[in-house]
């Protein structure tokens, strides 16, 4: 099914709409997807002294159906989670995850 298309203007700028339910059914999945999540590897990890602790935070990431996840835990609990669909994309977020947490005092 080809999604229904439309051209919109927004701040001066041409964008193109697409209908969402045509968007939906038209959606990519990972080209070897068995419908389970695997475990890919670490994009960071990052520690913090709290007091006389040591918390850890890792950045893991995950197939998914729709591209990759990644996941933010700290202490094994899950903070944050995304899912990209480009490689290029989760390299970034990564980074600028690593960056946010670094300005707050993680190492």
């Amino acid at each position: 099914m080809t999604p229904t298309r439309s051209l919109a203007w927004l701040s001066g700028r041409q964008i193109v709409r697409y209908d969402s339910a045509s968007v939906m059914s038209a959606t990519l999945q990972r080209e070897h997807w068995n419908g389970q999540p695997t475990y890919v590897g670490d994009l960071f990890r990052v520690s913090k002294t709290r007091g006389d602790k040591t918390l850890g935070a890792v950045c893991k990431l995950w197939t998914h159906a729709l591209g990759w996840e990644v996941c933010l835990e700290i202490t094994d609990d899950l903070q944050r989670s995304e899912v990209f669909r480009s490689q290029d994309d989760v390299l970034t977020a990564g980074e600028r995850w690593k960056t946010a947490m670094i300005q707050k005092g993680w190492t």
